[in-house]
């Protein structure tokens, strides 16, 4: 249970940051402090798709993933009220480009990146960890924010998403919200995917030939 609770912290706090500041270092450094506050108890994954990951990597198992994924998931709803409870009605995530094709290229990729990252920082003791997965975070943001939304996380959408879907006039400005909340859980699903597929592939060539010079 201590976990999910902590899933439900991490991934609330991070989601208020998003919405309070908007402001891509803050929200950088804001995922390294809650990295570094969960790891040891959850993993700190605060995102379905990383969830995923572990879980292809045989880290969680099936109900630890539906669990850890409805965790993060009412922790966005529960964020989005505060959001909104201290201002900040008009809080939405939606992309800011009128390519579709654009937007699914900016957060495939730059989720493959966050996942990628997270995959290999983690497997290793180090405490650097949380701060190479906040940077990341932060450099994706100034690199396609203008374009995707810089999301590469489903549960930030999912909030307001699911607030605008079921009462409308809870927050405002939000039209489409619902809409972009399917893509950005297509594109960061197929981002972490392709970010398992080769964090395996490449550990799995390592392994291989570390064998061979040993022979």
């Amino acid at each position: 249970m201590n976990k999910y609770l902590i899933e439900f912290i991490g991934t609330f706090f991070l989601v208020s940051i998003i919405g309070l500041s908007g402001d891509p270092l803050a929200v950088g450094l804001g995922l390294a402090v809650l990295v570094y506050m969960g790891s040891h108890i959850s993993g700190a994954h605060y995102n379905p798709v990383v969830s995923i990951a572990m879980f292809l990597n045989k880290k969680i198992n099936s109900k630890e993933l539906g669990f850890y994924t409805l965790s993060q998931c009412i922790a966005s709803i529960f964020a989005t009220i505060f959001i909104n409870e201290t201002g900040n009605s008009n809080f939405s995530i939606i992309s800011q480009t009128s390519s579709i094709q654009q937007f699914f290229v900016a957060e495939i990729i730059f989720t493959f990146l966050l996942v990628f990252v997270i995959l290999n920082v983690t497997t290793k003791s180090n405490q650097y960890y949380g701060l190479a997965i906040g940077l990341t975070l932060t450099a994706g943001a100034f690199s396609v924010g203008d374009i995707s939304g810089a999301v590469f996380n489903p549960a930030v959408s999912f909030g307001p998403s699911f607030l605008n879907l079921i009462n409308p006039d809870v927050l405002n400005n939000n039209i489409g919200s619902e809409e972009f909340f399917v893509y950005y859980l297509i594109s960061s699903v197929i981002g972490s995917i392709i970010a398992t597929f080769t964090f395996k592939q490449l550990n799995n060539t390592c392994i291989l030939t570390r064998n061979k010079l040993k022979n």
